[in-house]
């Protein structure tokens, strides 16, 4: 529900540390999906998992945003639990989550245990392949529900004033978080923390689970939800597929400003997703190039300490670029269009980088990239609402003054009014019909436009896995011809590694997409908003 500017927000104003308390639930969705976005596909690769299946795994994340989100959101706000209606599933959907980072940490020792034939190396391998897989699966899908009722929550305790200010916490906590993150996996968990596991990814997911659990429960006992009364439900109660007829709708009604926005996001997240998945991967190979493969921990730590400085500077330039927008040429347009720029050129120079030097120095520098992507858009979205709203408010006025003024004509002419003519009648018929149709199709609100935007978000992940799988196809076709590995103790040559790079430069060639539409987007001049 948005509440116009007339209406009186009857909800309570929270101080600082209670809008941090409240929002502390972000540090653990944030943190479980460093580990699971940064740290699966090498794990899921130590199972002797194939790359293009790999590919496939991360189905999971849009088949879970597109399917549970909208479904979670629904059926919590219909929930009448003394709890609250985001709380009950906020718990459920954490005792889930913990219990599959534990699956996806301990899927080597869970399939020994159900085998018991420790002989058949190869058996169990196939059931930690297979354990791990759906856990990563049934994560995805139960850390979406909980990230659902999160930002749900935010929306129900908080009033509009305090809007903005709780979604900088979130954000904030979220960039700190990913340096928090990527700092732990860099460090050798089992050498220093050996009571967290036998395995880097072991002891990944144990601390997942320990900052997940903490975090989820600050939130729940800072917060005091109103229950929702069974009235209430009668009186908004709909089919359970009316939240994907009301997506669809909002679709095919976008205003032209949000439209061009996302069809420039489209090609921006197929560019994302490739380096999301598989820069650690990446880093490692280039590791592995220059050591031998002995253990994956090794490599995948080269890889997570550059994501540490990914996350530095993406944090430092999303405290910094803020404050210079609107100065000269950095307009929210410009630096949206620099970002892309600095993201395609990064991709495209894996052609150069042989290194892990020079593969963290790239890594960093697009972290500028990632500061911008995770704000500027939705700055410009909310300006475009605003610009809306008022749109739709100056047809609603234009409507009710034609309203006013066919009464006083009426009243006062009576039958002369039919003196006017036929021509006269039908223009004037046409134009009060274009402004109530405009008037009356305008109904998107802020939650109808972000979710619509999630849709733009979601898509390219789809279209980024099935990609992704052909690429590393095509480079195990080309391997297999190229003959036998020259070294027969390693699992792959490394002639095949080249499907990784040409996976992250796919992404820059999206990217390069993305500048072309970003310079259809709307500009915004925040420094003049009226």
């Amino acid at each position: 529900m948005v509440l116009s500017q007339q209406q009186v927000d009857t909800r309570p104003k929270r101080s600082l540390l209670q809008v941090g308390l409240i929002t502390c639930c972000m540090v653990g969705i944030q943190f479980t999906w460093t580990v699971e976005l940064s740290y699966g596909t090498p794990y899921l690769l130590s199972l002797n998992l194939s790359k293009e299946l790999t590919a496939l795994v991360w189905l999971a994340g849009p088949l879970s945003g597109l399917i549970v989100q909208p479904l979670i959101g629904a059926w919590s706000d219909k929930c009448t639990s003394k709890l609250g209606r985001r709380r009950p599933f906020i718990i459920i959907g954490s005792v889930l989550v913990c219990i599959s980072l534990f699956c996806v940490g301990y899927a080597k020792e869970i399939s020994r245990l159900l085998t018991s034939d420790e002989d058949n190396e190869a058996r169990n391998n196939k059931l930690a392949i297979a354990i791990a897989v759906s856990s990563f699966y049934f994560l995805d899908f139960c850390l979406n529900a909980v990230q659902a009722c999160c930002r749900s929550l935010f929306l129900d305790v908080f009033p509009i004033s305090q809007q903005d200010t709780a979604n900088a916490f979130g954000s904030n906590l979220g960039n700190l978080t990913n340096v928090f993150g990527y700092f732990i996996g860099y460090l050798d968990l089992v050498k220093y923390l050996p009571m967290l596991g036998h395995s880097q990814m072991g002891a990944l997911c144990i601390a997942g689970i320990l900052v997940f659990a903490l975090s989820m429960t600050i939130t729940c006992l800072s917060v005091q939800e109103i229950p929702l009364s069974a009235d209430a439900v009668v009186k908004t109660d709909e089919p359970w597929y009316q939240v994907f007829v009301y997506i669809w709708y909002a679709l095919r009604r976008l205003p032209p400003s949000v439209q061009t926005l996302c069809n420039a996001q489209f090609f921006a997240w197929m560019g994302w997703f490739p380096f999301l998945f598989y820069s650690t991967t990446w880093v490692s190979e280039i590791y592995f190039e220059a050591h031998q493969p002995e253990r994956w921990d090794e490599g995948t730590r080269a890889g997570s300490f550059a994501l540490l400085m990914y996350a530095i500077v993406s944090a430092v330039a999303g405290t910094i670029l803020p404050m210079l927008t609107n100065h000269g040429f950095l307009s929210l347009k410009n630096t949206y269009t620099l970002s892309h720029t600095v993201f395609a050129t990064a991709m495209l120079l894996t052609f150069f980088i042989h290194s892990v030097v020079g593969a963290t120095l790239l890594l960093g520098l697009v972290g500028v990239s990632w500061a911008t992507t995770m704000w500027i858009p939705f700055a410009l979205i909310g300006e475009y609402l605003v610009i809306e709203q008022q749109r739709k408010s100056h047809l609603l006025q234009q409507r009710s003054s034609y309203a006013t003024m066919e009464d006083e004509t009426s009243s006062s002419s009576g039958v002369s009014s039919s003196s006017r003519t036929q021509v006269g009648e039908e223009e004037d018929d046409e134009e009060r019909g274009q402004l109530l149709v405009a008037a009356d199709d305008d109904t998107m609100d802020a939650g109808m436009v972000l979710g619509v935007h999630n849709m733009y978000v979601v898509f390219p992940q789809f279209a980024v896995a099935i990609i992704a799988a052909l690429i590393f196809s095509v480079a195990k076709a080309m391997q297999q011809a190229e003959g036998p590995p020259v070294d027969d103790d390693d699992d792959e040559d490394q002639r095949g590694n080249w499907g990784v790079p040409w996976v992250l430069r796919f992404g820059g060639m999206m990217a390069i997409m993305a500048i072309v539409l970003s310079r259809r987007v709307v500009d915004v001049d925040l420094n003049n908003k009226k």
